[in-house]
């Protein structure tokens, strides 16, 4: 339940002025649930602090200046927070970051995970005038249940023009409902940048 809020509020920071992100409320400041390197959830106290789970900070903090060594820190945190969030674009910004800082070989745990993402995102989100341009893959194998579940998107219309469907913002809930229903794990890019879809599956396995 906690991770389904969290990525779906976090999924909801992509359109400017709905909402604030999860990690910002008064209930969840700073808490990072999943490792920003391999995206498992974080079960110890230093993990969550850090952002990042012990097999992945493994080989990377020795010999690090203490005052680099908190700079880093707060990276990973924000790079958790951000991952989790389903903010890609933002991940990798801060990877860059903690390369800048002289610290490679953390910089490319970090960015590894989402190192073909953008080339591989195949689904477009763009705001227009109050709703939604949405581009999808077609689901050929769950066509009609695909069909349907668009049908049930309040305000959802094909423009043919566009060659996408087109959802009220009002109706971004459903919208996240559907896209985590058929696309689980997959990318797509939004008016923030790139995103990720969660894959409940996948996303349970425990560090």
């Amino acid at each position: 339940m906690i991770l389904s809020a969290l990525v779906f509020f976090g999924f909801l920071f992509f359109w400017k002025g709905f909402a604030m992100p999860y990690e910002n409320s008064a209930q969840c400041k700073m808490l990072a649930t999943h490792c920003c390197c391999c995206g498992r959830p974080l079960v110890d106290a230093i993990s969550v602090e850090l952002g990042i789970g012990p097999d992945c900070r493994a080989g990377v903090t020795g010999g690090i200046e203490p005052e680099t060594q908190r700079e880093a820190n707060i990276l990973t945190h924000r790079a958790a927070i951000a991952a989790q969030s389903g903010r890609i674009s933002e991940v990798l910004d801060i990877a860059a970051q903690i390369r800048q800082l002289g610290l490679p070989v953390l910089a490319q745990k970090v960015a590894t995970r989402f190192k073909n993402a953008e080339k591989n995102a195949k689904i477009t989100i763009q705001a227009r005038d109050g709703l939604l341009v949405v581009k999808t893959p077609y689901r050929r194998g769950m066509a009609a249940e695909f069909v349907e579940a668009w049908r049930n998107v309040p305000g959802r219309r094909w423009s043919g023009q566009d060659g996408a469907n087109v959802v009220p913002t009002a109706s971004k809930r459903q919208l996240w409902d559907l896209l985590t229903r058929f696309f689980p794990g997959q990318y797509g890019m939004g008016e923030k940048g790139l995103f990720r879809i969660p894959n409940p599956d996948a996303d349970a396995e425990v560090e």
